[in-house]
């Protein structure tokens, strides 16, 4: 009897052990069931969405003229959705006058419309997805519902606001981007607002003119960020304006955009800026005027070789490389300077340019018979033997570039 007891209680064990053992099991085979269901689901639903898009790529130039009736799939989600990508794609490519008929399609057929009421009334991702498809069509009627997400309370939001505005490629679109920049309360990195602008006013870039003339602070900076990477020659006053700009940031955009001014307006400007106080603003004029490869640029250019700066002194170096007939004279006005660091930075150059040998060749040249060249020849021999061996450090520079 007392050896019955004591075997009743772990029978009793066991047999919920077992149980939980079968319910586990159980729940285990229902959630992989659920699993290979869900995915087969998915897959059903994918096969769907390739065969609805392989059959509206066949025929979406006749649904755009109107020759298969919009009542075919307008009422179709899925057929809309596909056939908004289709357009959309379509109109990155397209010239000018097939981008306004396929943006017709688009409102005519409603599916701007369709896109507007999900950009309002969507969340998340999807409303996300809706924000970057209604930008893409490059409509007007776009850029008053995604303004209105410019102050929304998400970043992801804001951001992709910006983005699609730029994608408008519209110079209206900018407007609202700017105007809260101006005013402080657009609160998104710089990188997405330089690249939306500088996309809305590729194509019209005197638009940004009036803007920038009248920004202050960092949205001046910015501005001029944006005018630098798409300026134009018909800009080249405003830029001479920007060159005298009490904001150095400023200074350097307008070195950049100066690149593209007329030889008699860029040069003297140029010029000005490779004196700058701001290394980085030497640095962007001594580039601008590596740009123009004008001879009228080497007398800067042998000044910026000598700069304190050594990022200024390389590319200016760099620059000088580029004029083979009058090598032999700079080489000769870097010597004549007595600056071992200019020198240093020739000798790199010509020899990364593949010319330090012609030169050295054409000076050692016995047909000369020139005190001057033998000189010179020495020189460099005796500076380019230094060059990694002895060289002298650098002067104390700012080593970061903005």
């Amino acid at each position: 009897m007392g050896s019955l007891l004591i075997v009743t209680p772990r029978l009793n064990q066991l047999s919920l052990l077992t149980s939980g053992i079968i319910f586990a099991l159980g729940g285990v085979a229902l959630l992989s069931l659920f699993l290979v269901a869900q995915r087969g689901i998915r897959h059903l639903r994918a096969q769907r969405h390739d065969a609805l898009a392989f059959k509206l790529h066949k025929q979406w130039r006749e649904i755009v003229r109107g020759d298969v009736p919009a009542e075919e799939w307008i009422h179709d989600s899925a057929k809309c959705d596909i056939m908004q990508s289709i357009v959309i794609q379509e109109m990155d490519a397209a010239v000018d006058k097939d981008r306004a008929g396929l943006q017709e399609f688009l409102r005519s057929s409603g599916l701007v419309e369709r896109c507007i009421q999900k950009v309002y009334d969507g969340r998340g991702w999807v409303r996300r997805r809706a924000m970057l498809a209604l930008g893409a069509m490059r409509v007007p009627e776009a850029i008053s519902p995604l303004a209105e997400l410019l102050d929304d309370w998400q970043l992801d939001t804001r951001m992709t606001a910006v983005q699609a505005l730029g994608r408008t490629a519209l110079p209206e679109a900018a407007s609202p981007i700017i105007e809260m920049l101006m005013v402080g309360a657009l609160k998104v990195p710089a990188s997405p607002v330089d690249n939306a602008l500088m996309r809305c006013f590729q194509d019209s870039t005197e638009t940004l003119l009036p803007y920038l003339r009248r920004s202050m602070g960092e949205s001046r900076e910015l501005l001029a960020r944006v005018a630098g990477e798409i300026a134009t020659s018909n800009m080249a006053d405003e830029m001479i304006v920007l060159a005298a700009d009490r904001q150095p940031e400023v200074r350097a955009s307008a070195a950049k955009a100066l690149a593209y001014a007329p030889l008699p307006l860029a040069i003297p400007a140029l010029g000005d800026l490779a004196r700058d106080e701001i290394w980085f603003v030497r640095l962007r004029a001594t580039i601008a005027l590596s740009q123009l490869f004008h001879p009228r640029t080497i007398p800067v250019l042998l000044e910026a070789v000598r700069d304190s700066n050594r990022l200024v002194r390389i590319r200016a170096a760099t620059a000088l490389a580029k004029f083979e007939r009058e090598t032999v004279d700079i080489l000769k006005s870097v010597v004549d300077s007595r600056d071992r660091y200019a020198l240093h930075a020739m000798i790199s150059a010509l020899e990364l340019g593949g010319g330090f040998e012609k030169v050295m060749a054409e000076l050692a040249d016995p047909m000369l018979h020139d005190e001057a060249a033998a000189r010179l020849l020495s020189a460099i021999r005796e500076e380019s033997t230094n060059l990694w061996s002895t060289r002298p450090a650098d002067p104390v520079v700012e080593s970061v570039f903005p």
